[in-house]
């Protein structure tokens, strides 16, 4: 049976010459592993329709709890020519799909989370002047479709983010996994939309390295089996 969904490329790892392995979040199937043969200069499927965050129009041979599906027609639904030619968007494209493809894991439909993404895409890639912190502003507000948003807000009364609690509290945790005030109130404002639109949004600094690495602590803590983000060192390359 043929199926057609809208896909957001997530990996591919290359399987002999001219084939790939391809892991797909789909808005009608959540995330999908296909095999890709034939790749190559005269196949209607190009390399290129795979790049990290590329969003799709599928067509595709669907059996529920196949392990490996199959591609019968792709296109570019949403051309990104931004974020696939220029070196800073690529490098955390890189970085953000390899996150998502150690976080998303359920084979079944999320249109919610599928939205967000897919429109996340596209504004990284339309807008200039959120380059910089843009994997921060998506990974603070992922953590609500993940289901670990922090559960109260930073104020002067609660200036401390504890990582484990998932919670701004009033004062430092008997522990180190927690954001000072100055980060807590930084993720305060990538999280909400309301007090965090672009224009209030502090660009990113040489400071914010630490910030990348609680905000990924905090989604080991939450995550199991998340594991290490083979490309974070290149980002940090980028940006500082």
């Amino acid at each position: 049976m043929t199926e057609k969904t809208k896909g957001i490329v997530l990996q591919q790892i290359r399987y002999g010459d001219n084939a790939r392995i391809v892991h797909i979040y789909t808005e009608h199937f959540g995330k999908l592993v296909f095999m890709v043969k034939g790749l190559g200069k005269r196949s209607k499927i190009q390399r290129a329709v795979f790049q990290p965050l590329s969003l799709l129009d599928l067509e595709i041979y669907y059996k529920p709890a196949r392990s490996l599906q199959s591609i019968k027609d792709v296109h570019i639904s949403v051309p990104l020519i931004s974020l696939h030619t220029e070196i800073a968007k690529t490098t955390i494209a890189l970085f953000l799909s390899e996150v998502l493809s150690k976080t998303l894991t359920e084979e079944e439909a999320n249109p919610a989370l599928f939205g967000f993404l897919y429109n996340m895409v596209i504004t990284f890639n339309d807008e200039e002047e959120l380059t910089g912190i843009f994997h921060l502003l998506f990974l603070a507000r992922l953590t609500r479709y993940l289901g670990f948003q922090p559960i109260n807000r930073f104020d002067s009364t609660h200036p401390y983010f504890d990582l484990r609690e998932g919670a701004f509290v009033p004062s430092l945790p008997p522990h180190p996994d927690f954001m000072d005030q100055e980060d807590a109130g930084y993720f305060s404002s990538l999280v909400y939309p309301e007090t965090g639109q672009k224009r209030d949004l502090p660009a990113f600094t040489s400071s914010k390295k630490d910030f990348l690495s609680k905000l990924i602590r905090y989604y080991r803590i939450h995550l199991e089996g998340m594991g290490k983000i083979n490309s974070l060192d290149i980002l940090h390359d980028i940006f500082h």
